[in-house]
């Protein structure tokens, strides 16, 4: 599967939630929830891949895979 972020291959691993999560060898593990993967679908977004990574960064050094919300994607197109 490839990230939703940079498109790099990455692995998926099984949710038990209402997102997809991926293990990224560039981004790093994240979860994306069904809703904003809809969202960028239909409106063919793609996210910047700086502003997305940096958050991403900012999000995992508490111990907890970060989910990226539709509110918090739309930040970070």
């Amino acid at each position: 599967m490839k990230c939703f972020i940079c498109s790099a291959e990455s692995s998926e691993v099984p949710s038990a939630g209402d997102y997809e999560q991926l293990a990224c060898p560039v981004c790093g593990e994240y979860r994306l929830s069904r809703t904003a993967i809809k969202v960028f679908k239909e409106n063919n977004w793609k996210f910047n891949i700086e502003k997305a990574r940096s958050w991403l960064t900012s999000q995992q050094g508490d111990g907890t895979i970060p989910l990226i919300s539709s509110d918090r994607a739309a930040t970070l197109i």
